[in-house]
C-alpha cells in the first residue's frame, strides 16, 4: 500500500470520509491501482469499490459517498440487530476515548503496514509455522497501544476488560489489512516444494576434487523426487549433456543485455512462486560468489605472506 502522502487531494479526501464514516466498527483497506484509482476493500461487502484520483465531474465524491453508504447498507440490513445487542454499554465519553484511541492505532498500523507485511512474512518462512503470526499481531496491538498512551497527557488507565475489547477491535482491522493464513500456507508450500535438492559439499582452499567425483555430486543433485497418483513418487533425473552449463550462462548473459522494461516484461509472467524461487536462487548466488571471493582474497594474503595489520590500517586509512 502507498503512503497516504502519495495520494490525490481527491483521494485522500475519499480516504478521511471512509475513515469518518465506518469508525472503529468497520474495518477498511485501500490501495491505488496501476491505472492511479483508489481501490477499496471494506468489512463485509462483497466487492471492491473504486473511486478515480483527479475526477473531472464536481459531484464525483458525492457519488462516492452515496455508493459507500448504500452498500454499507445492504450488507448490514441482516446484521444489525445482533450487533447491536452484543455491543457493550459504556458512557459516551468513555466510549469516545476509546474510540479515539483505537482510531489512532489503526491509522498508525495502516502507515506501517507494508513494513509489517515483510516482517511477518520473514518470521513464518523462518519459523515455517502459522502459530507465530497470531503472537506477532498481538504484539503489535499491544505495542500501538503502548505508544498511543504514552502520548496521552491524562487518563491513561484502561480497565482489563475494556482492553481486551480495544485489542479485539484493532486486532480486526489488523486482521482485515495483513494477509490471510490462507495466503502464508500457500507460500509455505511453494517454499517447501523446492527445498529438495542438497547443498553440494564446499571444497577448501588447496583442496582439489576429481572431475569424476564433481560430476557424480551434479548429477544427484539434479534428480528430484515427483509425486504422481496414488502417493507414490519417481526419480525423474534432469542430466543435461556438456553444454548445459554454457547455455545456462548465456541465457543469463541474454537476460541482462535486455533492457530494463523487456526483462521486467520477460519476469511478469513468472508466477508468485516461480519469482519467489528465483530471488531466493539469486540470493544463495550472491552468497556463494561472496564466499568465493574472501577465499581468494585470504589465499593470496597467504600466497604472499601479507601481514594482517598493515592490510587493516591501510583499509581504515583509505
Amino acid at each position: 500500500m502507498c503512503k497516504q502522502t502519495s495520494y490525490s487531494k481527491y483521494q485522500k479526501r475519499a480516504i478521511k470520509f471512509l475513515t469518518d464514516l465506518l469508525g472503529t466498527e468497520t474495518p477498511f483497506t485501500y490501495e491505488r491501482t496501476q491505472s492511479n484509482h483508489l481501490k477499496i476493500l471494506i468489512d463485509g461487502v462483497e466487492r471492491p469499490i473504486y473511486t478515480g484520483s483527479t475526477p473531472s465531474d464536481c459531484k464525483s465524491i458525492n457519488n462516492f459517498m452515496a455508493e459507500v453508504k448504500r452498500e454499507i447498507r445492504l450488507s448490514k440490513d441482516d446484521h444489525c440487530d445482533a450487533e447491536q445487542a452484543v455491543k457493550s454499554i459504556l458512557p459516551d465519553f468513555i466510549k469516545h476515548s476509546h474510540d479515539k484511541l483505537i482510531s489512532g492505532c489503526v491509522k498508525s498500523l495502516r502507515a506501517r503496514l507494508e513494513v509489517m507485511k515483510s516482517q511477518e512474512e520473514e518470521k513464518v518462512l523462518e519459523s515455517k509455522e502459522l502459530s507465530v503470526i497470531n503472537s506477532f499481531r498481538t504484539n503489535v496491538i499491544k505495542h500501538a497501544i503502548s505508544l498511543a498512551l504514552q502520548a496521552r497527557k491524562q487518563g491513561s488507565y484502561i480497565k482489563p476488560k475494556e482492553m481486551k475489547d480495544i485489542e479485539a477491535s484493532i486486532g480486526k482491522h489488523l486482521n482485515f489489512m495483513m494477509p490471510t493464513m490462507a495466503y502464508y500456507s500457500e507460500l509455505l508450500d511453494s517454499k517447501s516444494k523446492y527445498k529438495n535438492i542438497e547443498a553440494l559439499p564446499s571444497v577448501k582452499p588447496g583442496e582439489a576434487m576429481e572431475i569424476s567425483t564433481v560430476k557424480q555430486e551434479v548429477e544427484a543433485a539434479q534428480e528430484r523426487v515427483v509425486p504422481i497418483a496414488n502417493g507414490t513418487t519417481v526419480q525423474v533425473s534432469n542430466k543435461s549433456d556438456t553444454s548445459a552449463a554454457n547455455d545456462i550462462t548465456n541465457s543469463a548473459s541474454e537476460l541482462m543485455a535486455m533492457s530494463a522494461n523487456n526483462r521486467i516484461s520477460l519476469l511478469r509472467n513468472l508466477t508468485k512462486s516461480q519469482a519467489l524461487l528465483l530471488i531466493d536462487d539469486i540470493n544463495q548466488a550472491m552468497a556463494l560468489n561472496r564466499e568465493q571471493d574472501i577465499e581468494a582474497v585470504v589465499a593470496m594474503i597467504r600466497d604472499k605472506e601479507l601481514p594482517l595489520e598493515a592490510i587493516i590500517s591501510r583499509m581504515e586509512a583509505a
